[in-house]
């Protein structure tokens, strides 16, 4: 009797053990099979788009982001949506799908919004804008050849050219930097002293703003000798400038008599100097040159994207610098007079009023190819499958909902500030007929 008890409360406790056994591993492969599921959620984790205008400026272009206004963009983007719409989870919600859509295919709206926030809607007067300009840098390369020794109506070749370069330099912007080369200052213009002559080229007044009495001294240190090493002068004042970008002006006005004499290509050193990262203008002013010399010295400002002028006495050379290089100090008296006759008020205004349309345009223009891009996303997915009852109207809805929020957000930044630039216009026309009674 003991003896079948055990048995059976053997026989039990087997069959418990089997039974947990089987649970736990039903449970294992119930897990198992959950998995999946739960990756596949994980796999579709994109942020909820933005539904507001700061948010979509905020958030960004979509990952596989690109310009589409070619056929081989919009191909590779059919590519794309293909190849993540047969990844995406069937059954997807039309807010999931369009949360998708955005995280990958939205386009950027950044640059367009930051043309608005850095507009400048306040009008300045020419004086004040000037001030807010490029920085300019100039080097003067001048030839100090024995012929600048020669004669010309008004005096000796380099006499006129230093007093003319004294002045013209002293009566620039103050924020412009100038330097000085000189080049054929050594030696002489003997064949015996041909190499000195044109290895001479020397920096005598760094890049600097004017300064009077250091500009005066290092005129006042070499005279008319040699040779005419033009291209050497041109490559060695790739050093003579030490800033580059958008908001630098770099520039170079060469002052000769004559043509290269030490066997240099003065043509492709100014084109090289022009299409390097400094992007410097080169300019000539040729003086008193002959035929031969002015074919070479026009060459030769043609390749370094500037011009050439010819002077032949002392009046050509004073007036030819002050119109070349443009930036005299403005009479204040004609600034004012500007002014007054409404001209630049008025112009300003036109042009502050054109931007603004182009930003608009602007900001229309993506608005209206990303709406095509994300539709063509629609298609692709509904292609694939994936779109459920009434997703598709859903999508449709969602797009041109973005594409309501930007416009309208556009049109009101562009109102606004058109707002500013039509009051700032009106008060410089204010100010101005008290000016006018004063």
């Amino acid at each position: 009797m003991l003896h079948s008890l055990r048995v059976y409360m053997l026989f039990f406790i087997v069959l418990f053990v089997i039974a947990a056994c089987s649970n736990e591993s039903n449970g294992e492969q119930t897990k198992e099979k959950e998995d999946p599921e739960e990756k596949q959620e994980e796999a579709f984790d994109y942020p909820e788009a933005a539904k507001d205008a700061e948010g979509i400026i905020e958030q960004g272009p979509g990952s596989a982001f690109q310009d589409f206004e070619n056929e081989e963009a919009e191909e590779k983007m059919k590519e794309e949506v293909e190849a993540e719409g047969k990844a995406l989870p069937d059954d997807l919600s039309a807010e999931q799908l369009y949360n998708f859509m955005i995280a990958k295919f939205a386009l950027s709206y950044q640059e367009a919004n930051e043309a608005y926030d850095h507009f400048e809607s306040t009008y300045r007067s020419p004086g004040e804008r000037a001030e807010e300009g490029k920085q300019k840098n100039i080097v003067f390369l001048l030839d100090s050849s024995g012929s600048m020794a020669g004669q010309v109506s008004g005096g000796v070749k380099m006499d006129l050219a230093k007093s003319a370069l004294n002045r013209v330099t002293g009566n620039t912007d103050p924020n412009t930097k100038v330097a000085l080369r000189v080049y054929g200052h050594k030696g002489s213009s003997e064949d015996k002293d041909k190499k000195v002559s044109c290895d001479s080229s020397e920096l005598v007044y760094p890049l600097n703003p004017y300064e009077e009495d250091s500009f005066q001294e290092a005129l006042n240190d070499f005279k008319p000798s040699g040779w005419t090493p033009i291209a050497t002068s041109l490559e060695l004042a790739k050093d003579d400038f030490n800033e580059v970008g958008d908001d630098v002006e770099n520039i170079i006005y060469i002052i000769s008599d004559g043509i290269e004499t030490c066997g240099g290509d003065p043509i492709q050193a100014a084109k090289e100097i022009h299409q390097s990262e400094l992007d410097v203008t080169v300019n000539v002013i040729g003086f008193n040159v002959d035929t031969k010399g002015q074919i070479q010295l026009k060459e030769t400002a043609a390749a370094g994207g500037g011009e050439y002028k010819d002077v032949n006495s002392k009046t050509d050379l004073n007036k030819t610098l002050d119109d070349m290089i443009g930036d005299v100090k403005k009479n204040i008296d004609e600034d004012i007079s500007d002014a007054k006759a409404g001209i630049d008020i008025n112009t300003w205004y036109s042009g502050q009023s054109s931007k603004l349309r182009k930003i608009d345009d602007t900001f229309y223009s993506i608005i209206k190819t990303e709406s095509k891009v994300l539709n063509e996303v629609v298609f692709a997915l509904d292609d694939e499958g994936k779109l459920k009852e009434g997703s598709y109207s859903e999508l449709k809805d969602l797009i041109n909902e973005r594409m309501e929020i930007m416009e309208q957000y556009s049109q009101e930044r562009k109102d606004a500030l058109l707002q500013e630039v039509e009051a700032s216009r009106d008060k410089a026309r204010e100010d101005l007929e008290k000016k006018k009674q004063q």
